[in-house]
């Protein structure tokens, strides 16, 4: 025991396993109480549930991991929609937890609550050092740990997992060329929103020399097409494409966003038999892959699996491809009301 009782109430939370691997506030009644006002629920309300699992989720449950987790009060309508979309049962949270993928939840907040709540859409923006990303992140990431385990007696079986496990969230810039993320998702340009998915890590994409938006696109269409990235047989997740300004400020001179998803879902392909010859589609693939040999295949099914978000710092020519994991069949977008 410490002279300290708040250190060894974190450290009963640690020993308890009420964390996610780091030091976690602990979460006190009065503290609770307080978000779960703010998130607009009662304890003991049912907030989802896990039903192959027979686990249902109280916002009890939910209050006390944001707290946990560093989330402010302020965020409460905003935690609010993405604890709903957590556990919506499309996003597969447990399949998220206990995949030898080793995905995160990717948590994206676009529109005028960026601001609102001081999220980092600039420098750094998929690792930002600021309060509101690092913790409705880590809360984010806490939920699938605490939730996707079945009550603890699933396991987690990443191979090699990234860093998003432990907190994940980018934040759209307020003024974008193309309209806001989203908007890909039926959802007003005005509004504000929550989008989730579960995905790898990003992949750099660096071009500092390119003079226009087509040899961004194909340095981009590139990275889509290395050999090692997941979706070549499946083709079941997708990719999140992030735009800085300055790789933006190309693009958009000579491509709309249609456009754009059109061209790099016509143009980023490898020829079918080379990924067989690798290894990397099974010689007797499966029928549900839709395998057509002396063809060129795009890792996508369709180009609605593809996306694109503007976000990132001035001053270097870099982009990101974030690739879904290939158990993410779908994105959740909520607007935040």
């Amino acid at each position: 025991m410490s002279s300290y009782p708040t250190i060894d109430d974190i450290e009963n939370c640690m020993s308890n396993g009420w964390s996610d691997g780091l030091p976690v506030i602990p979460p006190y009644g009065s503290l609770v109480d307080e978000m779960l006002a703010a998130m607009g629920w009662q304890a003991l309300d049912v907030i989802g549930e896990i039903a192959n699992q027979n686990i249902v989720v109280r916002a009890e449950k939910a209050a006390a991991t944001a707290v946990m987790a560093g989330c402010k009060p302020e965020y409460g309508k905003l935690l609010r929609t993405l604890s709903e979309a957590l556990l919506d049962p499309q996003l597969n949270i447990s399949g998220a937890e206990v995949t030898t993928g080793g995905a995160a939840i990717l948590v994206v907040v676009s529109g005028p609550i960026v601001e609102q709540l001081g999220f980092e859409h600039g420098a750094n923006a998929l690792g930002a050092n600021c309060r509101a990303n690092a913790t409705v992140g880590r809360f984010a990431q806490m939920m699938r740990y605490f939730c996707g385990r079945g009550g603890g007696v699933l396991q987690s079986h990443g191979t090699v997992g990234h860093p998003g496990r432990l907190s994940f969230c980018i934040a759209e810039h307020p003024e974008t060329a193309w309209p806001s993320y989203h908007t890909q998702f039926g959802i007003a340009a005005e509004m504000s929103a929550i989008t989730l998915m579960s995905t790898e890590g990003p992949n750099s994409v660096n071009n500092h020399y390119a003079e226009s938006g087509r040899q961004i696109l194909d340095t981009i269409g590139d990275c889509l097409c290395h050999f090692g990235q997941t979706a070549w047989y499946y083709r079941s997740g997708g990719f999140v494409v992030v735009l800085p300004p300055d790789h933006m400020s190309l693009i958009c001179e000579e491509f709309s966003r249609e456009q754009a998803l059109e061209y790099l879902y016509e143009t980023a392909r490898r020829q079918t038999d080379l990924l067989i010859e690798i290894g990397r589609i099974a010689k007797k693939p499966l029928e549900y892959a839709q395998v057509e040999p002396g063809t060129m295949r795009s890792p996508l099914r369709s180009p609605e699996q593809l996306t694109f978000i503007e976000c990132g710092g001035d001053g270097g020519r870099f982009s990101a491809v974030i690739p879904r994991w290939a158990g993410s069949t779908h994105t959740i977008c909520k607007a935040i009301l």
